[in-house]
């Protein structure tokens, strides 16, 4: 369905019943990223996966694309849908606008889910890689660069058992436009350090990583974990960083677990039996 917020028009599936869970996709996907893992989940939850702005069918506005203007984007999404406090879970990218939102917004977060993601900055030497990949971008070479980056999404094992994957990916990609991949790559590169977020975040959270990421790979996952208050850590085997595509049905297991252990149903009213 499309939801007009001030300033942009979110496509979002919202389905599923119980605790109301936000995912939000990485750079440079959309929602159908969790495609795979969605009617396990709302088995459980009421998911909702937006398209962020610039992403899948949502709008694709010339403006502004930092981690706190997305974050500013699923607050406004989370009123409209009527979501006082929500579980709020972000892969990659996804994960940094997920900390951005607890860090300004804390008290609307029931829950917490981080996949494949860092609370860390950019280090020096990845601001000036992000910096290089936006000037190949403007200098129309956008292509070039997705064809680079998208293999990096998957695990050594995934391109192994399953190399349609990457071409999968590489086509979500492709209907991303050049502004908004520089916006996102500039948004990536000035975000600020949200490692002090973690341990303010007094509710149940779940880490989540493929044991093949190389892009946020699991020693990042366990100091996040452990910065945590209520953290748990899963490691999903034979995936790299999109572990939801490359292995659903752990990935799927792990999340349903971490949501029935921490947000169980009510129990069921038994009205007795009229004399």
């Amino acid at each position: 369905m499309q939801v007009e917020l001030e300033g942009v028009t979110l496509e979002v599936e919202d389905h599923g019943e119980g605790v109301p869970v936000v995912l939000l996709h990485g750079f440079p996907l959309s929602s159908e990223m969790w495609t795979p893992i969605r009617t396990a989940v709302e088995q459980a939850a009421r998911l909702i996966t937006p398209d962020l702005r610039g992403f899948g069918a949502s709008e694709k506005p010339h403006s502004a694309y930092g981690m706190e203007t997305f974050a500013d984007d699923v607050l406004r999404l989370a009123d409209r849908l009527e979501l006082e406090r929500f579980v709020l879970g972000g892969h990659s990218m996804g994960g940094y606008v997920a900390l951005r939102l607890a860090a300004a917004h804390g008290e609307r977060l029931a829950g917490l889910i981080l996949v494949d993601t860092r609370a860390s900055a950019d280090t020096p030497d990845g601001k000036v890689r992000r910096a290089i990949a936006i000037e190949r971008i403007r200098r129309g070479e956008a292509a070039a660069f997705l064809d680079e980056f998208v293999p990096n999404l998957l695990g050594q094992s995934s391109h192994t058992r399953a190399p349609k994957l990457a071409t999968a990916l590489r086509d979500l990609a492709a209907g991303v436009p050049d502004h908004v991949l520089a916006g996102c790559l500039a948004g990536m590169r000035d975000r600020p350090d949200s490692t002090e977020v973690l341990a303010k975040l007094n509710v149940p959270a779940l880490v989540l990583v493929g044991q093949e990421d190389t892009i946020a790979p699991p020693e990042v996952a366990h100091t996040m974990a452990a910065a945590l208050p209520r953290a748990r850590l899963a490691l999903i085997p034979l995936a790299g960083h999109t572990p939801s595509v490359e292995r659903p049905i752990p990935t799927a297991e792990a999340i349903l677990t971490f949501l029935r252990e921490s947000f169980p149903p009510p129990p069921l009213s038994i009205k007795p039996r009229p004399a």
